[in-house]
């Protein structure tokens, strides 16, 4: 990123203009980025390209997440782009960040000035130590409100020797009604696509955010059709506490759902103990690759969760185990229910096959357990147990599991 030499000999009336092409360009420009990195880095090169001496920036944002504590953007002149780092809610547990500027930005909501030439004030924090080391000069930090009280720190360093301006400081200033109006936009956004993609799912969640919400809204999809079950639910909510239950739950589904992306499959909805999985077929996977890539999950699956019980059997409380059904079939996949209240979901004739498979797991005591139609592309790893009359269902359902070795 090219910088001008001449920082210090900016004059009053040009320092103006400065900040107000540099609003021009927000509103404009920047207004035009969907990412808070992409819209940060480009702004850098904006402001050093006017004469600003930003050498480094960070930007830091609590968000709306149900693992994340929130993220930063962070670049330096050393770097050739911005990057984003996640924040960890544990994160802010730590001396780093209890003893940091950011802390004392986000909690006080008042702008911090540091000249990293004067030790006194290098003592502050210990992290200006690390900058003082670094060539930096001044350190600035700025709280920037925006939707909902959300508080963003915005921090720059500079290496110019005469630091920032009482005039540049100031020019920054006039900047934050247009940054707390894009950071609102951008934050509202990324919470829409975080909470699509927690509660509905991946693909279902872009489907939504790109408009396809109208009722009866669909398409056919062929899918291997994935569905897990914890085995003895009911008596198990019987023996121990609602809120064990639920780490119980959360236990199991991690174990589950692990296995699932890693075979890049979708988890389309919760129900109860129950979770039903997609394994579409497209243009880059055939149909004998999502069967493979459903029974590689369920398998990983039952490893994960039989590590999980080993360890709670050790520790004195109630194993947990599953039972995994895995069908290949064309399902309706839209968009259903009633006129305020909707859901994207899976229907047809297969959907009700892999549940009845799923029951027939439980009785026949198979943790995985799979249709004809699956076996067909899994000939050599797959072993009859037999025909089955299922409810629901005319034919008599073949149903396999895997092979022993």
């Amino acid at each position: 990123m090219r910088v001008k030499n001449d920082f210090g000999r900016i004059c009053g009336n040009d320092m103006g203009n400065i900040f107000d092409n540099s609003k021009e360009w927000l509103l404009q420009e920047g207004a035009k980025y969907t990412s808070l990195r992409e819209l940060t880095q480009h702004w850098v090169i904006q402001m050093r390209q006017s004469g600003i001496p930003i050498d480094r920036i960070n930007l830091g944002v609590f968000a709306i997440h149900p693992e994340m504590a929130g993220y930063a953007v962070a670049w330096d002149a050393s770097m050739p782009e911005a990057i984003e780092i996640p924040v960890r809610r544990e994160d802010t547990l730590t001396p780093i960040y209890l003893k940091s500027p950011i802390k004392a930005l986000v909690e006080d909501q008042k702008e911090l000035s540091y000249d990293l030439r004067n030790p006194n004030e290098v003592d502050a924090f210990e992290v200006f130590k690390e900058y003082q080391a670094k060539g930096y000069q001044h350190y600035y930090g700025f709280p920037i409100l925006y939707e909902n009280s959300a508080v963003a720190a915005l921090t720059l360093c500079t290496k110019n020797a005469q630091g920032f301006t009482p005039e540049m400081i100031q020019g920054l200033r006039t900047l934050f009604p247009v940054l707390k109006l894009l950071l609102g936009v951008l934050e509202t956004r990324r919470l829409a696509k975080t909470v699509l993609r927690t509660y509905l799912g991946r693909e279902t969640g872009e489907r939504v955010l790109s408009g396809e919400i109208i009722r009866g809204q669909g398409e056919f999809i062929d899918a291997a059709l994935w569905l897990c079950d914890l085995r003895d639910f009911t008596s198990m909510t019987e023996t121990i506490g609602s809120e064990s239950m639920i780490d119980v739950m959360n236990t199991y589904f991690d174990c589950m759902a692990k296995a699932v992306w890693a075979e890049d499959g979708e988890i389309l909805k919760f129900m109860g103990d129950a979770m039903l999985v997609v394994f579409r077929k497209n243009e880059q996977a055939t149909t004998s690759q999502v069967v493979q890539r459903a029974l590689s999950a369920a398998k990983a699956a039952q490893a994960n969760l039989q590590l999980v019980s080993d360890n709670r059997v050790a520790e004195g409380f109630v194993s947990l185990k599953a039972g995994i059904a895995i069908h290949l079939g064309q399902v309706i996949y839209g968009n259903v229910g009633a006129a305020s209240r909707l859901d994207f979901t899976v229907m047809g004739h297969a959907v009700n096959v892999v549940a009845r498979i799923q029951q027939l797991s439980g009785e026949l005591g198979v943790p995985i357990l799979f249709s004809q139609d699956v076996a067909a592309h899994l000939s050599h790893t797959s072993t009859s147990l037999g025909r089955y009359q299922v409810k629901g269902v005319k034919a008599e359902v073949e149903v396999f599991k895997v092979t022993e070795s």
